[in-house]
């Protein structure tokens, strides 16, 4: 999971339904994944879609700046970067598959 930890169903209070139509081979792989977590279907499923629903989002914020933040968040754009040695050090390795 990309975003939390898997948080079992008696510890927050529920008031809103989802339902889905999925395929027998699609409730069977859903069974099988939520069994190896040691989830309920209905937990891991929920995990499973927020995650994916903040997946999908993140990329898509909105950063409202007024037009002295903008011409802020623009110069520090075009600072160059700080030196980074310990990146330097790393990339001057041979790869593990070199």
């Amino acid at each position: 999971m990309v975003y939390g930890a898997f948080v079992p169903s008696s510890t927050v209070i529920k008031s809103e339904r989802l339902a889905a139509r999925v395929t027998p081979t699609q409730k069977r792989l859903v069974e099988r994944a939520a069994k190896a977590e040691g989830a309920s279907v209905a937990d891991f499923t929920v995990s499973a879609v927020v995650d994916r629903a903040r997946e999908v989002l993140a990329g898509r914020a909105v950063l409202e700046l007024d037009a002295d933040e903008w011409a802020s968040f623009w110069a520090a754009l075009d600072q160059p970067p700080e030196p980074m040695p310990g990146l330097v050090e790393l990339l001057s390795r041979p790869g593990p598959f070199a």
